[in-house]
């Protein structure tokens, strides 16, 4: 059933102008029903998190999901972006019915990983490398990382598509991609 909701969401799709009031509202109600069963299951990995990243990401699925109590208003676009986050949702849902550590637990491998020097500084950290040696899903390992960033282990640059040296323990915003390397204080993301 998980994987047919997933489906109905990815054929909401295009960039279309001028679409009727009546399959914009059909769109929204897709979307809530193909979500709402799936919001409790939701719910209970945000509570059950070990991961601030992990919660983060749940809390903004379940309150964008969430039906209003007023009725549904909005546009194409903004069906698009929902039946989008609910196909994330549902995605991250399904990663977590297959046993696999925590975020969490995946964060403390990666530390433990750098404070034993398997990890070390300046070393470029490639994440499929991480995701293959701890049997997880990369969603789980780019969560972990941005929980060490958060911590000054691990530094975000921007604007580079693959892992890359830095120097140290600081976090930028700018730029679009983000990488991962380690650097002199630790774990960066490049």
């Amino acid at each position: 059933m998980l994987t047919q909701d997933i489906d109905r969401l990815r054929s909401v799709k295009g960039r279309r102008t001028g679409v009727p009031t009546e399959a914009v509202e059909d769109t929204y109600h897709l979307v809530h029903a193909s979500t709402q069963p799936w919001l409790r299951l939701a719910r209970s990995r945000h509570a059950a998190s070990d991961s601030k990243a992990d919660r983060a990401r749940w809390e903004a699925w379940i309150a964008a999901l969430t039906p209003p109590p007023h009725g549904i208003r909005g546009t194409w676009s903004q069906a698009c972006l929902l039946a989008d986050a609910g196909g994330e949702m549902l995605r991250a849902l399904s990663e977590t019915l297959v046993p696999c550590p925590s975020v969490g637990t995946v964060a403390q491998e990666i530390q433990r990983r750098i404070e034993h020097g398997i990890l070390t500084p300046s070393t470029r950290i490639r994440r499929r490398t991480l995701v293959k040696a701890l049997r997880v899903p990369t969603s789980y390992v780019d969560l972990a990382l941005a929980d060490l960033a958060a911590t000054g282990l691990v530094e975000a640059r921007a604007g580079r598509r693959a892992p890359a040296p830095c120097a140290g323990g600081r976090v930028t915003a700018t730029g679009r991609r983000q990488g991962l390397a380690i650097g002199a204080t630790g774990v960066g993301a490049a």
